[in-house]
């Protein structure tokens, strides 16, 4: 089967309306546009292991992300797009002002390395993953690793 241009232009486009929401804004309602109700979630909430299933956890998810740095914003380095999926290398920049994951606000400005892959059908997200590099992101926030029990 082959998919056309247009429907990896399409996907494109879905997937940055997606970081243009998440960089510009605190509501998170465009996640019920963006993703289908059925979405297949290939995420782990790094910290307490517990999965991602749905789009209220990726709602939850990005909410967390957003209090604990504001201003937040997803920069896309490098991308490809292969039919009705986009990969994208991304930088996630902000300054920590909120607590995370039991870390006290810092005021550390981050610059977190991650990879995201979005699957579209008929205009939604069907399928998503995200890997965030956890390991960057807390050595910014000063922690030193490996962490002792």
């Amino acid at each position: 089967m082959t998919i056309s241009t247009v429907d990896a232009e399409a996907a494109r486009d879905l997937i940055a309306r997606e970081n243009q929401a998440l960089n510009e804004g605190a509501s998170f309602d465009y996640v019920d546009e963006l993703y289908a109700e059925d979405v297949i979630v290939n995420m782990t909430r790094t910290g307490d292991d517990q999965p991602v299933v749905s789009r209220e956890d990726i709602k939850a998810l990005y909410r967390e992300w957003k209090s604990a740095f504001p201003d937040l914003r997803v920069e896309v380095e490098h991308e490809a797009v292969e039919g009705d999926t986009v990969m994208q290398y991304v930088t996630m920049r902000g300054t920590h002002e909120g607590p995370f994951r039991g870390i006290a606000s810092t005021g550390n400005e981050i610059a977190v390395p991650g990879f995201h892959m979005r699957r579209v059908q008929d205009g939604q997200i069907v399928e998503t993953a995200s890997v965030a590099g956890m390991a960057t992101l807390l050595g910014q926030l000063g922690l030193k690793l490996p962490l002792e029990a």
